[in-house]
């Protein structure tokens, strides 16, 4: 399935990826490759939102590839066949599936290679230690796996405690574009936008409505921060999950409705989001270099994180951030109040993180083109 394009430098390379369309993660990814001239395919469950997704991408549906995946009771047993006759007709240089569970071992099964495959935070930390059928889902995606590229120290670990191989793993950041961020793009007109009074000093989040996101100690925790800082406003600009509804009934008993906002950022208005917040906060349970930490450190804000997996590689405790306990509402409350109050602070921890992921993170394009061309090789 291998074409001979992958072995000569400078030539276009053919990559089928294999994950959901919808994700924000993969839309960067494909626009990483696309925009340095590769031919890029997805086979996902999803087409994605036609404006986000970068132009040149060609979208598989599942569905669309074998009628039979059209019946929910046998879909589960096409997939593979109908990912391998894919593979077959297109004859990539490499195929790349993004993450562990579910895609990375329907990758797997398949048969093709060279195969690169990218863990996530959630599936090899997470659910892959859950119990049985997540582990040996996950370790088949490892074992098949040609290259893992992987965001984080605590990811790379939780990879070899899986089986995998420590010479095929690789620290790419594929998952975050940070070009577009910088705290010059802030949105002028924030605050009045969301009816907030000029003066508000803005508390954003981008976790999605999920349970591991913690969103409820979060608006718990505001709602302790405005009985002493009545200027304070929150921002919840989540792009999906299942729990918004439960959030927004506790914004509404806690009479909090005209102090938080819900906003929907999309890729191109991301960056001005976050650059004109003033503090950017993140209580998940588990993180594995989470593109929402990235870009608020290339925005220049400071930030406010539980402690979880991966985020003492980019932030500690008066390094560029307040770090709270899990699920503690007063800590965090008090950290909050801590930057709200001290401008200077703010500003000096902005800075430093600023610097810090300036000098960290590779354009993910020219990393990304030269693993595949080492696994395609």
């Amino acid at each position: 399935m291998t074409g001979p394009s992958a072995r000569v430098d400078g030539d276009a390379l053919r990559v089928l990826g294999v994950g959901d369309l919808s994700s924000i993660h993969l839309i960067r990814w494909a626009g990483h490759l696309v925009s340095a001239g590769h031919e890029v395919h997805v086979a996902t469950p999803q087409p994605g939102h036609e404006h986000e997704v970068p132009a040149g991408v060609q979208a598989h549906v599942l569905r669309d590839l074998d009628p039979i995946m059209r019946i929910p009771l046998v879909r589960r047993a096409r997939i593979v066949p109908a990912l391998r006759s894919l593979a077959r007709e297109l004859g990539p240089d490499v195929v790349h599936g993004h993450y562990l569970l579910p895609f990375g071992a329907l990758a797997a099964r398949t048969g093709a290679r060279p195969l690169v495959v990218s863990p996530w935070g959630t599936d090899a930390l997470v659910a892959a230690r859950r119990g049985r059928p997540g582990r040996v889902a996950a370790q088949e995606a490892i074992r098949a796996a040609d290259a893992l590229v992987v965001n984080s120290g605590a990811l790379e670990e939780a990879c070899r405690d899986l089986g995998a191989d420590p010479e095929r793993l690789h620290r790419i950041y594929w998952h975050v574009d940070l070009a577009p961020f910088g705290p010059e793009r802030a949105e002028e007109d924030l605050r009045t936008r969301l009816g907030f009074p000029l003066d508000a000093l803005v508390i954003l989040s981008l976790r999605n409505f999920r349970p591991d996101t913690n969103l409820d100690v979060l608006v718990r925790a505001f709602a302790r921060v405005v009985r002493e800082e009545p200027r304070a406003r929150l921002v919840l600009a989540a792009r999906s999950g299942p729990l918004r509804e439960d959030i927004e009934r506790i914004v509404a008993e806690l009479g909090l409705d005209q102090k938080v906002a819900f906003d929907h950022a999309t890729p191109g208005t991301l960056p001005s989001l976050v650059a004109a917040a003033d503090v950017c906060v993140s209580l998940a349970s588990s993180d594995s270099a989470p593109p929402s930490l990235l870009e608020a450190m290339a925005s220049g804000r400071a930030l406010v994180y539980a402690d979880a997996a991966s985020i003492g590689e980019w932030v500690t405790q008066d390094a560029g951030a307040e770090i709270v306990p899990q699920r503690n509402e007063e800590a965090t409350a008090a950290a909050l109040l801590r930057l709200l109050g001290d401008e200077t602070l703010r500003a000096a921890y902005g800075a430093r993180n600023r610097r810090v992921v300036s000098e960290r993170v590779e354009p993910a394009g020219r990393a990304l083109e030269r693993l595949y061309r080492d696994v395609a090789a």
